[in-house]
C-alpha cells in the first residue's frame, strides 16, 4: 500500500436531490458532471489530473499536488456559480441544479478499494453540514453555497493568495458526527450570505465534555468531603460557620426563648 500524500480536495454535492425521481436523478447527475467539468475547464484545473469519487449524488475530485490549489477557490466558485444559474435559465425547476461545495486540503492514502484519510472525512462532514444546506437554501440569488476548512482559508485566503474578499467568508462551527471543527462560508455576490446561523462564530464551545466531566468530579469530592467532615465533627477546609457534629442536639425555644444545646460528640 502506497504511503499518504497531500491533496487539495473538492467535493460538490447536488441539492434537494433525493426529493426528485430516479428519472430526474439521472439527469441532474448529469449535469452537475458537466457543469463542474466546464467551471474546472475554465479555471484552469485540470479534470483530467484529478481522482473523481463518485457519490450519486455528489463528487469528491481529489486534486494532484502539482496542481495550485487556490484555483478551487478562485476562479472556481464564480465559474461554477455563472454556469449552474445559464442551466438554471433553460431549465424547468425539477431539473435545476444548485450545489453545496467543499473545500479542504490534506493527507490521504490509496488502497486497493480508493482513498482513505481523515482529510476525506472532514471534507464529507462540511459538505454535508446542516448550516450550509440552509445558506444554500435562504441564498437564492445563487446557485452555490461554499464552505471551506479553515487551514485553507487561512492558508489561502488570508495570505492574499486568491482575490476574494476575506469579509465575505464568515466562520462557522461544524459539528458532525464525529467532527468538531472550524469552517468558513462563502457565497458568491453575497457580502454574507442569508441563512446563516445568528450566534455560530466558529469557535469551539467554551464548555466542552471533558470540562464538565472535571467540574462533575470536583463537585461530587467536594460533597464526598462536606458529608465526611458532618459525620466526624470536623471544621470545614473553607472555614465555614460553626457545626454541630457527633450526637449532637438541639431542643426547646421558639423565638426569643431559650435554646438548649446537648453533646455527645463536639460544637465546631
Amino acid at each position: 500500500m502506497t504511503g499518504p500524500s497531500y491533496h487539495a480536495l473538492l467535493a460538490v454535492d447536488i441539492e434537494s436531490y433525493g426529493r426528485r425521481t430516479e428519472l430526474v436523478q439521472g439527469a441532474v447527475r448529469g449535469t452537475m458532471y458537466a457543469c463542474v467539468q466546464q467551471a474546472a475547464g475554465e479555471s484552469g484545473l485540470p479534470w483530467d489530473d484529478c481522482v473523481a469519487l463518485d457519490r450519486g449524488d455528489s463528487i469528491i475530485l481529489l486534486v494532484p499536488p502539482s496542481v495550485a490549489p487556490t484555483v478551487l477557490l478562485d476562479p472556481f466558485v464564480a465559474r461554477l456559480d455563472r454556469v449552474l444559474r445559464g442551466h438554471r435559465v433553460l431549465s424547468s425547476g425539477t431539473a435545476a441544479v444548485r450545489l453545496r461545495v467543499a473545500v479542504h486540503a490534506g493527507f490521504i492514502s490509496p488502497d486497493e478499494r480508493g482513498w482513505m484519510g481523515t482529510a476525506i472525512n472532514s471534507t464529507c462532514r462540511m459538505l454535508d453540514a446542516q448550516l450550509l444546506r440552509d445558506v444554500l437554501a435562504a441564498s437564492t440569488r445563487a446557485d452555490v453555497a461554499l464552505i471551506v476548512s479553515d487551514n485553507f482559508y487561512q492558508a489561502m485566503v488570508i495570505q492574499g493568495h486568491v482575490q476574494l474578499d476575506a469579509t465575505t467568508f464568515h466562520p462557522v462551527r461544524v459539528r458532525q458526527k464525529e467532527t468538531d471543527l472550524r469552517a468558513w462560508v462563502h457565497v458568491p455576490g453575497y457580502p454574507r450570505p442569508d441563512g446563516l446561523p445568528a450566534d455560530e462564530d466558529g469557535e469551539p464551545p467554551t464548555t466542552t465534555a471533558a470540562d464538565a466531566a472535571t467540574a462533575a468530579d470536583a463537585a461530587t469530592a467536594a460533597d464526598a468531603a462536606t458529608a465526611a467532615d458532618a459525620a466526624t465533627g470536623a471544621a470545614p477546609a473553607n472555614g465555614g460557620g460553626p457545626r454541630i457534629g457527633g450526637h449532637a442536639k438541639v431542643g426547646g425555644g421558639i423565638a426569643g426563648g431559650d435554646i438548649h444545646v446537648s453533646f455527645g460528640g463536639g460544637l465546631r
